[in-house]
């Protein structure tokens, strides 16, 4: 029973509480459909680029090394999928929605300025998921910060946990890189240079510390 004053007015501190009551629980409806749609953005982001490396799971036949990799981001790739897919049964969304479509629609474009670039092969796939990858990983350090900002300490650590698992595979991308680019150099009839494997195997991580210098 509320209290009342002797118009049948509610207290006003008893007011105020009720007040406060429906702003909270308000604040925290949209606090869980914003975290909601950034789980669903990345359920679709992932979906996507799950679909991509099914296919580069057969492209890379010719390279052991290679499709071995790939082969480990396509299962890391399908875990998260799998456990964001799981998240949104607690938080309530699905997706579909304008921003997962934009999302979509800006890998679409990044494919096409990167096959700008002449590449061939096995290194373009690898470089198609650097590209890729990186979106991902930045797309989770927003959730980081959403999840955080908004007290939901159990997405963020997902997201840090997703994050590091790309800049892991990002880095795997690196160190692979230069002997693939070799490889299919040799297969195209080149002679290469013995050193410059080693070599760029050195100056891309040189490139990093120096821009975190």
């Amino acid at each position: 029973m509320r209290r009342e004053d002797v118009n049948g007015w509610m207290d006003v501190k008893e007011r105020q509480a009720v007040m406060t009551d429906q702003q909270t629980a308000e604040v925290q409806e949209k606090h869980g459909q914003t975290i909601a749609d950034y789980v669903g953005d990345m359920v679709a982001l992932e979906s996507h680029i799950e679909e991509a490396l099914d296919r580069q799971l057969t492209e890379t036949e010719d390279d052991p090394e290679a499709q071995a990799a790939v082969q480990r981001f396509h299962d890391l790739v399908k875990q998260h999928r799998d456990t964001l897919t799981a998240l949104q049964e607690q938080v309530g969304t699905t997706a579909g929605n304008p921003i997962i479509e934009a999302g979509s629609t800006l890998l679409g474009k990044a494919a096409g300025v990167i096959d700008l670039v002449r590449t061939e092969g096995i290194s373009k796939s690898l470089r198609d998921d650097y590209a890729a990858f990186s979106l991902a990983a930045i797309s989770y350090a927003m959730l980081h910060t959403t999840a955080l900002g908004l007290g939901n300490p159990q997405v963020a650590a997902l997201a840090e946990q997703h994050l590091t698992d790309y800049a892991g595979a990002i880095e795997r991308i690196n160190e692979l890189m230069p002997g693939v680019v070799e490889r299919e150099l040799a297969k195209d009839g080149h002679q290469t240079n013995p050193g410059a494997v080693a070599a760029t195997r050195q100056v891309v991580p040189r490139a990093w510390h120096a821009a975190e210098g």
